[in-house]
């Protein structure tokens, strides 16, 4: 009859129960990370869809008053939309301030689109807010009549929205 010493059956015992022990804690280490990671990810996803919605909203607002603004052009002449009349003079003062208030928070946002959105996000804000600022020196030059400025200013926050809805589309990774 053989003998085993002790050190021996705990070098045996050892040496089965060791690698489950450690692959079992790498598995864990690296479920931890990897959930870690997607959650983080998916937290900033939904910031970043926050931040777009908010933007687009107000976008929209903007070119829905330039639309309005272009209609009262028209309407002073007589070549309105049928059935367009301009609101009563309270109302218009407050879709005016709100309309303003609508391009400084554009303003504000654009100051920081590169860290809360994209950098392409970043350009097209920039890139309106140069437009309309052409727009404003051009119409105070007399170099534009108010028509054209409110038309040039409805092509301007047209083309913002689009540009915006297809970066939000990209960067969000929505297809359509």
């Amino acid at each position: 009859m053989q003998t085993t010493s002790p050190a021996f059956d705990l070098v045996d015992f050892l040496s089965k129960v060791t690698g489950p022990i450690v692959a079992a804690i790498a598995a864990a280490i690296l479920a931890t990370w990897f959930a870690t990671n997607r959650f983080y990810k998916e937290k900033w996803w939904e910031k970043r869809l926050v931040s777009f919605t908010e933007i687009i909203e107000i976008s929209f607002r903007i070119k829905m008053m330039d639309d309005y603004f272009l209609e009262c052009q028209y309407y002073g002449r007589g070549d309105a939309k049928r059935g367009f009349a301009p609101h009563p003079e309270d109302i218009s003062q407050k879709l005016v301030a709100e309309y303003w208030a609508d391009l400084q928070e554009i303003e504000r946002i654009t100051q920081l689109s590169e860290f809360t959105l994209t950098p392409k996000t970043s350009e097209i804000l920039n890139a309106f807010l140069k437009e309309r600022e052409r727009i404003r020196k051009d119409f105070y030059d007399d170099a534009m009549q108010p028509e054209e400025c409110q038309e040039d200013d409805y092509k301007a926050s047209n083309k913002l929205l689009r540009d915006l809805v297809s970066e939000a589309k990209r960067s969000l990774k929505i297809k359509h």
